[in-house]
């Protein structure tokens, strides 16, 4: 015989209360309806209406009337099987239906729920007595012994028990889904179960999920609540090969299934790879009662095994393209060798062909030194001659043929000096042009001092760029000496003034007050030269008409710690092709132009740690050369 499950059992004993409680209230309270004692008082209400109604008839007399109503009444109700109107003497007024109904005793005590008698009077007095008898109720012959077994209210108590056993059965079974049973596990069970690393699920014999522990609970994601009471197939289950799910085979054939790969989509999209291992729950008598399921989370292990194939593909591919490679590359071998024995060959011969190159190149830099030298001395030469001419010209000026006539005219007249210089015409004009004679004299050695100041420093100029020359082509230490910023621009303007004034071109100075620094003066005036010249030659070079040189000296705006000469043309202008290829070696637009002066500058001015630019409008709209250079602080005797 098989065993009734709890939730029968306990729908039976909730029944059995239930009755009990409704037994306990009809004892106590009455509260269960009787039937039959409902229909004796209707009966019995509806007697004593028709005996107040005849009462009323039989003080009139009217008996007629009396027995028309009886007789009415025995018709049309079937359950009035006889009706008699009997006096207190005991005489029968008025009888309808069957006979005998008269001749009872007229006890009132005696009504029945088959014979109902109620007294009749007049005044206070008693009259007679109203008799109906009732026909017994026509029940089923299965339904009389029920009837006559068990009262009206036992069968509502049957329905109650009947009714309240469905409902709660599937009440409790509604309810026992969303209990969790792990309130009724032992603590010390339920926390052997949470460390457990794997996860463990205990299912129903329908499936239903009735315990999870917490790592099951932690890895699908999804809270104990959500999952108690629901079927475990309802999670996003997938199979490696198919779609069944051992948990359900071991609740059907009780056979336990291993190492059953399954994937389960979480509701966050990520995918948890699963080994499941089922087993039944068995209670004393060998019935299934469940099934237990635990799950081991191998998604990292299956990555790595995903990732160590992927890896031992590329490796096979690998190995396929390096002994393709190895192939090749033997094939290659080969080929080099033959090749560095042509190599050798060529390196043989560009070994003859290096040392003819470099002979040729010493000889080439030595051509372009001297190219540049005499480019910067042929400036500075310039300005040597004007300085010579202007000596030569002053000396042919001087008075000294005067002074000899006027010596020989005094030695003509020694012997009469006195009388010849205060009498004689000619000897009284004699002290006045001595003193003429004097102040030229003076006027012409300041020059003559001037100009051989300035020849002096030209000629150093020229000195220093001769023994610099090589410096410049490979930039060396620099030698810094205190100058005056101004007093280098003045100097590189007055060496190609006498040019720039024949020229025609004026001559615009704007210099800011600058403090002294330190750098290489020669070096500075000889970029300085370079520039005032190239501008004196563009503004040549141009139509004709009036220029105009302008000189600009200050601090660098954007570079601080910087001084900033500037040099304005309104020359011939520099067009965009040429504007890149401006200081490079041998460049120029000159006919007669060597390309050194620029690329000279530009080289001594990196040497200073500064930088030469160039700017221009555009072809015929003149330029503007910049020189950048570091001003070094001079240290100041105490």
């Amino acid at each position: 015989m098989r065993r009734l499950s709890p939730l029968t059992l306990l729908s039976i004993g909730l029944v059995s209360l239930t009755v009990s409680i409704i037994l306990a209230g009809d004892a106590i309270m009455g509260l269960v309806p009787n039937e039959q004692q409902h229909v004796f008082q209707q009966r019995k209400a509806l007697s004593e209406t028709l005996a107040v109604q005849y009462s009323m008839l039989a003080e009139r007399g009217d008996v007629e009337i009396i027995q028309v109503a009886l007789a009415a009444l025995v018709e049309r109700m079937p359950e009035v099987e006889a009706a008699a109107l009997v006096t207190a003497d005991g005489q029968t007024l008025v009888q309808a239906g069957l006979a005998g109904t008269s001749s009872e005793p007229s006890d009132n005590a005696g009504s029945t729920p088959a014979r109902i008698q109620v007294p009749i009077y007049r005044g206070a007095s008693p009259w007679g007595v109203l008799r109906l008898s009732f026909r017994p109720s026509n029940q089923p012959a299965q339904w009389a012994i029920l009837a006559w077994l068990s009262p009206t209210w036992l069968h509502f108590v049957l329905f109650v028990a009947v009714a309240g056993f469905v409902a709660y059965r599937l009440l409790m079974k509604r309810v026992l889904r969303h209990l969790d049973p792990s309130k009724v596990v032992p603590p010390r069970v339920k926390a052997a179960l949470d460390t457990l690393a794997e996860g463990v699920v205990m299912l129903d014999p329908e499936g239903k999920i009735v315990l999870a522990n917490a790592s099951f609970v932690r890895r699908v994601g999804c809270g104990t609540v959500s999952l108690l009471g629901h079927p475990l197939s309802d999670l996003s289950w997938a199979g490696d090969d198919d779609q069944e799910w051992p948990w359900l085979d071991v609740l059907k054939s009780n056979a336990p299934r291993a190492e059953k790969k399954m994937i389960c989509r979480l509701p966050s999209g990520e995918a948890k790879r699963f080994v499941v291992n089922a087993a039944s729950i068995l209670d004393e008598r060998g019935t299934i009662r469940g099934c237990m399921a635990s799950f081991s989370d191998v998604t990292e292990l299956e990555e790595a095994n995903d990732q160590l194939r992927r890896a031992i593909g590329d490796l096979e591919t690998s190995k396929i393209q390096v002994m393709r490679q190895n192939r090749e590359l033997e094939v290659a071998n080969v080929t080099l060798q033959n090749e560095i024995q042509e190599r050798q060959k060529v390196q043989a011969e560009r070994e003859v062909l290096s040392k003819r190159l470099m002979e040729t190149s010493r000889r080439v830099g030595m051509a372009d030194v001297a190219s540049t030298v005499l480019h910067n001395v042929g400036n500075v030469l310039n300005s040597v001659n004007v300085s010579v001419d202007v000596v030569a010209k002053t000396v042919r000026q001087s008075p000294v043929h005067d002074v000899a006539l006027i010596a020989a005219m005094l030695r003509d007249h020694t012997a009469d000096l006195a009388a010849f210089l205060t009498q004689d015409s000619k000897g009284k004009q004699i002290p006045s042009y001595l003193t003429m004679v004097a102040e030229a004299v003076l006027s012409n050695s300041t020059v003559v001092e001037k100009e051989l100041g300035s020849l002096s420093r030209n000629i150093d100029h020229i000195r220093q760029i001769v023994t610099r020359q090589v410096d410049l082509a490979r930039p060396g230490d620099v030698v810094l000496e205190p100058v005056l910023f101004s007093e280098l621009f003045d100097q590189a303007l007055g060496i190609n003034r006498a040019a720039l004034e024949k020229a025609g071109i004026k001559i615009i100075q704007q210099y800011a007050a600058l403090p002294a620094g330190m750098t290489d003066q020669h070096q500075v005036l000889q970029i300085l030269v370079n520039l005032v010249t190239n501008a004196k030659n563009a503004m040549v070079e141009a139509e004709p008409g009036p220029h105009r040189l302008l000189l600009r000296l200050g601090p660098a705006a954007n570079r601080p710690g910087f001084v900033r000469f500037e040099v304005t043309d309104t020359g011939v202008g520099i067009t965009t092709a040429n504007m890149s290829r401006l200081f490079t070696q041998g460049f120029t637009t000159r006919k007669d132009g060597l390309g050194i002066g620029l690329h000279s500058a530009s080289l001594a001015a990196k040497n200073l740690g500064g930088d030469v630019r160039a700017s221009s409008p555009g072809e015929g709209r003149g330029a503007t050369f910049t020189l950048d250079l570091p001003i070094k602080a001079m240290a100041v005797a105490a």
